[in-house]
């Protein structure tokens, strides 16, 4: 009955998605190369405030001074050509010269000013205000020359540049009326019919800056709240590339033929416990969670192995970076943490309540195993999966227990300000501990490679004595027609499809 369902479902979504994209009068599209994406349904999508979802989308209308390559890791020129500083206080970016906005209007240093003030508007609550908020001015001595003077010192400020929220704006453009209905920037495609939460229809920018690019001539991103419906449009030959899939629907896939599985980066699902709510305002409470747990397991029930293709600890910091400190795992141990639930006094056990995106990848396997795997320490997890879209604009920040999707940010500072400081707006886990709010700020001011290290070193000390979270590391897979090529989509999440191409 489900499985007919969905097939019901996955043959209306054709019906309209074929009327959708029609013109007004028949066109011939057998000379047209276009890209068809199945993508996660998102929320707000002006820069600024922007969930993180449909990552097809934004990046493909705007630009970002600086990018990185999805080969080697490494930075890039975008809209700047170069970046310089001797002190890590004043920075100053040489930009591009010959960009337009797609409404024709020039791409100049006002608007690089335009984007980096933006974050410290009140009213627009940006994401990144925390960690632009140490920018004391920004000097425009010609239309191509940024010069930004810091509070501090920020060896890695240039970093910054490369979050997803922090897409270059045009200051001429009213984002605040437009930006969700007409998004418009420098990027490789066009906007050309926008229908919230369902589609949108990108066709290639003419005059794009990059000689060569974009390859394709249109991108058609169907906005697909299910992931199972998502995969069957790729099974059909209907859309191309399916972001976000889990590896059940990998092996799935690799077994049918014609189609292939690529895993750009990991990214990490965290299990956090919010320290401001019973029972984890209790530090035993979290230290008996974390003995009650069994990583092997929760590796194997994510279809990878411990230690080869998922990851574990209890730090936000990801195992494969350099500032990652190698703490050797507590192991399980479920007689210890009876013993610590007993001491905070639930010796007879408790129950939470625990949040998740049951159709985001990986979601409901960890679930249903940490409630297995916790079940013997005294810890019964009431399951409350929703799918994602609900549970992010519904239940996260909010939740007692929660399991989210986080992505790499290449400087790690940048997550913690995000996700750990007291006052993150991210804060799942509502971590307000003075020690790790002291050394985030450490951290983002060091100029001493080896001393900002040993700030990195003791926060990892402190989560694991006393944190709020569990860092499983999970392969990102992307599901592709075998006929797409250059499909990229370095760790700072941002795709790149200007790239991509079908043969």
């Amino acid at each position: 009955m489900k499985k007919l369902m969905l097939t019901s479902l996955v043959l209306v979504f054709l019906l309209s998605a074929a009327g959708l994209f029609a013109g007004g009068e028949a066109e011939a599209v057998e000379d047209k190369m276009i890209i068809k994406v199945a993508e996660q349904v998102p929320n707000l999508i002006t820069p600024g405030v922007w969930d993180g979802q449909a990552f097809s989308l934004n990046p493909s209308i705007y630009d970002y001074l600086i990018e990185m390559d999805a080969n080697t890791g490494e930075l890039i020129p975008a809209l700047a050509t170069e970046w310089t500083t001797d002190d890590g206080i004043v920075w100053t970016f040489k930009l591009r010269k010959g960009v337009r906005f797609h409404d024709g209007t020039d791409f100049t240093a006002e608007d690089v000013k335009f984007t980096l003030e933006r974050t410290q508007d009140p009213a627009l609550g940006h994401l990144k205000a925390q960690d632009f908020s140490v920018v004391e001015k920004i000097e425009t001595p010609d239309p191509y020359t940024v010069v930004i003077t810091l509070k501090e010192a920020l060896p890695t400020f240039m970093y910054a540049m490369t979050d997803y929220n922090m897409a270059v704006l045009s200051s001429e453009y009213d984002y605040g009326t437009y930006g969700e209905s007409a998004p418009m920037g420098t990027g490789a495609f066009k906007m050309e019919q926008l229908i919230p939460k369902e589609s949108a229809l990108l066709s290639k920018n003419e005059s794009y800056w990059q000689p060569g690019l974009p390859k394709a001539d249109e991108l058609q991103i169907y906005f697909v709240a299910d992931i199972d419906a998502s995969v069957s449009l790729l099974e059909a030959g209907e859309v191309d590339i399916v972001p976000q899939i889990s590896p059940t629907i990998k092996t799935r896939l690799e077994g049918l033929g014609g189609f292939k599985v690529v895993s750009p980066y990991q990214e990490s699902r965290f299990i956090a416990m919010a320290q401001d709510r019973e029972p984890f305002d209790d530090n035993l409470v979290r230290l008996a969670f974390k003995y009650a747990v069994d990583p092997e397991i929760l590796a194997k029930a994510c279809q990878g192995t411990l230690g080869e293709t998922i990851y574990y600890n209890e730090t936000p910091i990801v195992n494969a970076l350099a500032q990652y400190k190698e703490i050797p795992n507590r192991g399980q141990d479920i007689d210890k943490a009876r013993e610590l639930l007993a001491e905070a006094g639930y010796p007879d056990g408790l129950t939470v309540d625990f949040y998740y995106g049951s159709d985001h990848p990986y979601g409901t396997e960890i679930a249903q195993t940490l409630k297995e795997l916790t079940a013997p320490a005294g810890f019964e997890l009431d399951l409350k999966g929703f799918p994602r879209d609900i549970y992010l604009s519904q239940y996260w920040m909010n939740a007692p227990m929660s399991l989210t999707g986080w992505g790499v940010r290449v400087d790690p500072s940048m997550l913690l300000s995000l996700a750990f400081y007291s006052k993150g707006p991210w804060n799942e886990s509502h971590m307000n501990d003075p020690e790790v709010d002291d050394l985030i700020d450490k951290i983002k001011g060091e100029v001493d490679d080896a001393k900002r290290q040993s700030y990195y070193d003791r926060l990892q000390e402190a989560f694991f004595e006393r944190g709020t979270t569990l860092n499983l590391q999970v392969p990102y897979l992307v599901g592709l027609s075998e006929n797409v090529k250059d499909y990229r989509q370095p760790v700072t999440m941002i795709s790149q499809l200007k790239y991509a191409e079908i043969e």
